[in-house]
């Protein structure tokens, strides 16, 4: 436990550190320079495929939850289904 207590305090003491040092906050020559740059229409591009790439891999795991969900909800009812028979 003391272990841990110490590491966080060194952790949190670096990161105010470089948190609090003046060139981090400088924006890069890419966001800094001009707009219409051929360098920062391509940076756009490709913060754009990139969150199309996170877009539909999130939709690829919510798909499959969602058939999961479906095919135990059809398990659970063909389970179901002979014990109602043998009830009637």
């Amino acid at each position: 436990m003391r272990f841990t207590v110490t590491f966080l305090a060194k952790l949190a003491a670096i990161s105010m550190w470089v948190l609090l040092q003046p060139g981090v906050a400088f924006a890069c020559s890419v966001c800094y320079g001009e707009p219409d740059s051929p360098a920062t229409r391509g940076l756009s591009w490709a913060i754009f495929a990139l969150a199309g790439i996170v877009i539909m891999v999130l939709a690829g795991a919510v798909a499959f939850f969602v058939q999961a969900a479906r095919k135990s909800d059809l398990v659970q009812a063909a389970d179901d289904a002979p014990s109602l028979i043998e009830k009637s």
